[in-house]
C-alpha cells in the first residue's frame, strides 16, 4: 500500500488523559482544561500526536463524567466552552489531534431527557429510554435475567409509573433507546456539533451495548464469571444485550457521518468479544469503525509469556490484515496500571512499551504510564468510584479482584505525578487535598526527576516515540514474525517492511542473557531499552546478537 493512501489515524500514537487527574490549574484539587493546556508542551516533547480525553461534558459526576447530563456543554468543574475552544486551538497549533470520549449508550438520570421520560408513561420522551413492565406477581421482579457489568440486575424500578428502566452499567446511567429514530437523530446531531467545532474523532464508550434484543430474551447461563473475549460476565453469556447485528449496522451509519468531514476523522470503539467478533465493528468493507480496542491482547501481553503473546498477535494479523488497523493498549481509566501487574518491574515495562510501539497498529498510552505510575492502595470504604463502594461490603475484595471483577477504579485514576513537590506538583495549592490521594511514591516517580535520568522509563518512552516518528516503516510497514526456533519460548522477534526498508525488533522476555542469530552482518542499532547501549557487535559473539535480561532492541 502506498504511503499516500494511509490516513493520519493509521500512523498516530494516542495518549489518554483523565481530565480530573491530569493537572489542576485553580488550586481546588480537581484537574481541569486549563491545566491540560499548561502541559501540552510536555506532551508534544514526549512525542505524542493524538490526545483522547475522558469526558468533560456537563455531568453530576456520579461516575465522573461518564454520566452525562448535557452532551453539548462543558462541566464547570473542568472549565467552560471558551476553555475548550482554547484547548482545541492550542492543540491544532501544535499539530496535535483531539479525540473526545463520547458516551452514546446512556445518560445520567439527571439529564433533562430522563427526568421527562421518568415522569409519566405518556411523556413524549418516555420512549427515549427502555421501560418495561416487571414480571408477575405484581410486576415487582425485573423484566428478565440481564445483569449489569458490576453484577446487579440491570433494571431499576420506578414506583410512580410501576415500570422498570434498563441500564447496562450503573443504576444512575439508564440506556438510551436507539430503536427510537428521535434518539438516533439527536445523538447524530451531537456528533456533528463537535465535529463542526473541529474535533478530530471520538472514542465511543460501551459501544457494544447500543442495542438490546427487542424481545428482551433471557441471556444464557454459564459457569464463567468473567471472560472478555467471550462477552461473558456474572455467569451469563451476554447474547441478547451485547454485540447485536443492529449495533454492527449502527457503526456504518456513524462512519457515514464522519466521512462527511475533511480531513478524515477517527472512530475507535470500546467493545468486548473475540477478535473474530470485534472485526464486525470495522464493517464488511472496512466501512465501519476505524478501529476498536483489542483487550484480549491486553490480558495476554500482561501475562508476559512470549509464545502466547505471539499467538495472539498472529490472530490479530490474520483477522485484521492491511488495510484494517489493530490497536495495542495496556491500560486505561477502568484497568489496573500495567506496571503494577508486572510487580513494578521497569525493565519489563520498557520491554512491553517497545513491543507496543513497534507492532503494526495504533498504540494507546494511558497518562502516567510513561513515568511508571502504579496502582495506589486505597480503602474501599472511602472509594470515590461507585463500584468500589459497592465492593466495600464484601469481606474479601482481593478475591473478587483476582476473579476479574472491578473492585475500585480509583487505583488507576490518581493525580499525575509531575514533581517531588507537595501533591506531586498536581495542584498549585499545596494545602489542598486532591480529589484522590497522590501515590506515596511520587518523590521517586515523577516527570521532573525522570527527565534528568537517561535510564528512566520516561526517557525510554521518549526515545521509542522518536524512533517511531523517524521511521515510517514502524508506522505503516507490513509485519512478519521471525522464527527463533527453540528460543521462541523466551523471545519475540519480527520485522517491519516498507518500500524495501526493513526494521528488526528483538525482545527478550527472559531474565537471562541470550544469543540470537543475526539477520544482518552489520546491524545498525537504532534503539535499546538499555540507555547506554550504542551499537551491536555480532563479531564479538560469533555472528550472534547478545540481549541482556528483558532487553528490547530495534535495528536496521
Amino acid at each position: 500500500m502506498l504511503y499516500d493512501s494511509y490516513k493520519w489515524w493509521q500512523k498516530t500514537v494516542v495518549y489518554q488523559i483523565y481530565p480530573r487527574s491530569f493537572k489542576d490549574s485553580t488550586g481546588n484539587g480537581i484537574g481541569d482544561i486549563k491545566g491540560i493546556i499548561e502541559k501540552l508542551d510536555y506532551l508534544q516533547d514526549l512525542g505524542i500526536e493524538t490526545i483522547w480525553f475522558s469526558p468533560f461534558f456537563e455531568s453530576p459526576q456520579q461516575d465522573y463524567g461518564y454520566d452525562v447530563s448535557d452532551f453539548r456543554q462543558i462541566e464547570p468543574n473542568y472549565g467552560s466552552m471558551n476553555d475548550f475552544d482554547k484547548l482545541l486551538k492550542e492543540m491544532h497549533n501544535r499539530n496535535l489531534k483531539i479525540v473526545l470520549d463520547l458516551v452514546l449508550n446512556h445518560t445520567s438520570i439527571k439529564h433533562p431527557w430522563f427526568i421527562e421520560s421518568a415522569s409519566s408513561k405518556d411523556n413524549p420522551k418516555r420512549d427515549w429510554y427502555i421501560w418495561r413492565d416487571g414480571k408477575k406477581p405484581g410486576g415487582r421482579k425485573p423484566p428478565n435475567n440481564w445483569k449489569a457489568i458490576p453484577g446487579s440486575p440491570a433494571w431499576l424500578y420506578y414506583e410512580n409509573t410501576d415500570q422498570w428502566v434498563y441500564f447496562h452499567f450503573l443504576p444512575f446511567q439508564p440506556d438510551l433507546n436507539y430503536r427510537n429514530p428521535e434518539v438516533k437523530e439527536e445523538m447524530f446531531d451531537t456528533i456533528r456539533f463537535w465535529l463542526d467545532k473541529g474535533v478530530d474523532g471520538f472514542r465511543l464508550d460501551i459501544l457494544h451495548g447500543i442495542y438490546e434484543d427487542e424481545s428482551l430474551r433471557d441471556n444464557p447461563i454459564t459457569w464463567l464469571l468473567y471472560s472478555e473475549e467471550k462477552a461473558a460476565y456474572n455467569f451469563q453469556y451476554h447474547k441478547y444485550d451485547l454485540n447485536l447485528p443492529e449495533t454492527f449496522s449502527f457503526t456504518l451509519e456513524l462512519r457515514e457521518i464522519m466521512d462527511e468531514y475533511k480531513p478524515e476523522r477517527l472512530l475507535v470503539g470500546e467493545v468486548t468479544g473475540s477478535i473474530e467478533e470485534l472485526k464486525k465493528y470495522y464493517g464488511p468493507n472496512n466501512n465501519g469503525l476505524n478501529m476498536v480496542f483489542l483487550f484480549e491482547y491486553t490480558s495476554i501481553a500482561l501475562k508476559f509469556k512470549p509464545k502466547k503473546i505471539s499467538k495472539d498477535i498472529s490472530r490479530i494479523e490474520k483477522n485484521l490484515p492491511i488495510p484494517y488497523t489493530p490497536t495495542y493498549v495496556y491500560g486505561n481509566h477502568d484497568r489496573d496500571r500495567y506496571i503494577s501487574l508486572l510487580n513494578n518491574n521497569t525493565q519489563k515495562a520498557k520491554l512491553l512499551a517497545t513491543m507496543q510501539l513497534t507492532l503494526r497498529g495504533v498504540p494507546y498510552i494511558y497518562y502516567g504510564e510513561e513515568i511508571g505510575m502504579a496502582n495506589v492502595k486505597l480503602k474501599l470504604k472511602a472509594s470515590k468510584d461507585p463500584i468500589g463502594r459497592k465492593f466495600a461490603k464484601f469481606p474479601y475484595p482481593q478475591l473478587t479482584k483476582l476473579l476479574g471483577i472491578f473492585v475500585s477504579r480509583d487505583v488507576c485514576r490518581t493525580p499525575m505525578q509531575w514533581s517531588g513537590e507537595t501533591n506531586a506538583g498536581f495542584s498549585p495549592n499545596k494545602n489542598v487535598e486532591p480529589w484522590l490521594k497522590v501515590s506515596e511514591n511520587y518523590k521517586k516517580v515523577n516527570v521532573e526527576k525522570e527527565e534528568k535520568d537517561p535510564r528512566s522509563i520516561l526517557n525510554c518512552y521518549k526515545r521509542l516515540l522518536k524512533v517511531r516518528e523517524e521511521n515510517l516503516t514502524l508506522q505503516i510497514g507490513e509485519f512478519e514474525f521471525i522464527n527463533l526456533e527453540k528460543l521462541n519460548k523466551k523471545c519475540i522477534a519480527y520485522r517491519r517492511i516498507h518500500n524495501k526498508q526493513v526494521v528488526y525488533i528483538y525482545l527478550n522476555f527472559s531474565d537471562k542473557e541470550i544469543l540470537l542469530k543475526t539477520p544482518k552482518k552489520e546491524p545498525n542499532l537504532i534503539f535499546s531499552t538499555l540507555s547506554n547501549r550504542k551499537a551491536l557487535d555480532p563479531k564479538e559473539y560469533n555472528r550472534n546478537l547478545k540481549l541482556t535480561p528483558y532487553e528490547g532492541i530495534i535495528f536496521k
